[in-house]
């Protein structure tokens, strides 16, 4: 960045005072060009020694940077102006430099030409090293953000996989329960095929593992093998259905994020009612947003500040959902929980376009 800039700096200023020649005739403008070219290096050689002491200052904080802009700066200035009036020979040949080896005669010089030359070098020396802070300053900062944003990506990363696993043990306490059931009412074939169909979902899920967000096809197949082993426990009782638009099947979603609902939906109605119960998962876009519904017979009752607060054992899996939305999309995510009139409990993901998720804050 420094070097690039020097060049350019000093670039744009040798095109400027090359294109004010062409308006002033000379004969000898071949090798005043020359001359000039060995004055721009000469001006990129003293803004470098600049450079190099603004990176021996830069610890002692920006008063050291600032005093070193001030009076150094101004004595390199001055030699720019005292090597320019040396360098600079207008009866000089073209690539003719043995000038520059005769003795200096000080009392020759144009002194208040060198003045001012001095302070336009200095304003240009200055503006440069000004910017040369700033923008080293901005790299910082943005280094500064860049892992402050690694570290937030990771700990969000953390806090995620480990709301995501909270769920695999939930559900397996459950599917052991069914199991321990199943083994009580002696239907052993059943528990037999129930533990090898837990044991093919728990490999599903785990092979996934390290995978935050799934396809809605891909949760919807696993929550549906996750039903099909629930309906071993409950073949005459428990009934799904499934209504997926064609278009929500791409969506990205975070895996197993409708897990708890199913599992709240299966714990509060097969297990709570004799009747038969209907579960209806279904997503669909509305504009930009994905919706997904997981519907059961009954009611809810829905928390006072809902859905944070526990309410009838209910309370650790939705605020699981919620965390994981919180720390996924911030607030452009949403569940909500409400009552349909054609008596189902009904919950609600809203998630918005997965480019709204926090990749990189």
């Amino acid at each position: 960045m420094a070097i690039k800039s020097i060049f350019g700096v000093w670039g744009a200023y040798f095109l400027f005072e090359t294109g004010r020649l062409l308006y002033v005739s000379n004969s000898n403008a071949e090798a005043l060009f020359v001359q000039r070219i060995l004055m721009t290096i000469i001006c990129i050689t003293f803004t470098w020694l600049l450079y190099r002491m603004l990176i021996a200052v830069r610890s002692g904080g920006m008063g050291a940077a600032i005093f070193m802009l001030v009076l150094p700066t101004m004595i390199l200035a001055n030699y720019i102006a005292i090597l320019d009036q040396i360098v600079f020979d207008d009866q000089a040949a073209l690539f003719e430099f043995s000038y520059l080896l005769d003795p200096i005669d000080f009392a020759l010089f144009d002194w208040v030409l060198i003045l001012d030359e001095t302070f336009t070098r200095y304003f240009i020396l200055a503006g440069w090293g000004a910017l040369y802070l700033a923008l080293s300053h901005s790299q910082d900062v943005q280094r500064m953000m860049e892992h402050s944003r690694q570290l937030e990506r990771v700990n969000r990363e953390s806090e995620l996989r480990a709301l995501r696993y909270q769920l695999n043990p939930h559900f397996v306490f459950n599917a052991l329960n069914s199991v321990s059931s199943l083994i009580i009412d002696r239907q052993n074939e059943q528990a037999e095929k129930l533990v090898d169909d837990l044991a093919d979902y728990m490999r599903a899920v785990l092979t996934g593992g390290a995978e935050d967000m799934i396809t809605v096809e891909q949760e919807i197949a696993q929550q549906a093998r996750y039903l099909e082993i629930e309906r071993m426990r409950f073949p005459e009782r428990l009934h799904y259905f499934v209504n997926i638009a064609p278009a929500a099947n791409g969506w990205k979603i975070p895996a197993l994020i409708i897990q708890p609902l199913i599992e709240n939906a299966i714990k509060f109605g097969v297990s709570s009612a004799d009747q038969p119960l209907n579960i209806v998962i279904s997503a669909q876009i509305d504009g930009d947003r994905l919706q997904i519904r997981v519907a059961n017979d009954g009611r809810v009752k829905i928390p006072a500040e809902q859905p944070h607060d526990r309410t009838d054992g209910t309370g650790t899996g939705l605020s699981n959902i919620q965390n994981r939305l919180k720390a996924l999309y911030g607030q452009n995510a949403s569940l909500f929980l409400a009552n349909s009139k054609d008596g189902m409990a009904v919950a609600t993901i809203i998630l918005p376009d997965p480019s709204l998720m926090f990749e990189d804050i």
